[in-house]
């Protein structure tokens, strides 16, 4: 009875042991496909609604806005309600935009960690996993077209700020929870986006400070 036990039980990892490669391998393909679809987003842009859990706080913080990602420029992230507060992250600066369309480069560029997250946000809709495994362990699910991706951090001063990041998607990333290190939950659903392979005049306003002449080839009415 012993040894049939044992031999099942051989039989089992033997069984496991071949599995385990396709496994991984079927995995890094959807990985793949995932990367090179977002990766051939050039413009995208839509609407988002915020909910922030704050510990000792008795209700959600809510708020409503629009964003633009356009590919090697940065993401545009305007809150409407319930008030105006814009910026648009790039790889090198943060600008801070008046409700007016007036721009300007934040003299006092964040915290060391404000940085990490900003990088790692760009990093989100640029598709750039290598970027993103430096900072974080991932993890991926995935259920026919939808996955789901949970970011742990890797360095010690992302994980002195936060727990984890959890992003779903399709075609693009859909939603965004960001769990700090003291349990406050931040979450972003991105709705209504729309896909372009270069921005309108009015989109790409916001990614210049001084736009007039660096949008002037892209349409009015694109």
């Amino acid at each position: 009875m012993k040894k049939s036990v044992l031999m099942l039980r051989l039989m089992a990892l033997l069984f496991v042991a071949l599995l385990t490669p396709s496994v991984f391998a079927d995995t890094q393909q959807q990985i793949d496909q995932v990367v090179k679809r977002l990766s051939e987003i050039q413009v995208v842009h839509g609407g988002f609604n915020q909910q922030k859990k704050l510990q000792g706080l008795a209700y959600a913080l809510k708020a409503q806005g629009t964003f633009i990602f356009w590919r090697d420029h940065g993401l545009y992230i305007a809150t409407d309600k319930p008030f105006f507060n814009a910026l648009t992250i790039t790889g090198t600066d943060i600008i801070n935009w008046q409700q007016n369309g007036t721009g300007s480069v934040a003299a006092e560029q964040s915290g060391l960690i404000q940085r990490e997250v900003n990088k790692t946000l760009l990093a989100f809709f640029s598709a750039d996993i290598e970027l993103i495994q430096q900072r974080f362990i991932a993890d991926w699910v995935f259920d026919k077209n939808q996955w789901q991706l949970t970011l742990t951090p890797r360095l010690d001063l992302i994980k002195k700020n936060m727990r984890n990041a959890v992003m779903n998607g399709d075609q693009f990333l859909q939603k965004l929870v960001v769990t700090a290190a003291n349990g406050d939950e931040t979450t972003i659903e991105f709705t209504n986006q729309t896909e372009s392979a270069a921005p309108s005049r009015a989109q790409c306003h916001w990614f210049y400070l001084q736009p007039q002449d660096s949008c002037a080839a892209f349409a009015a009415n694109q």
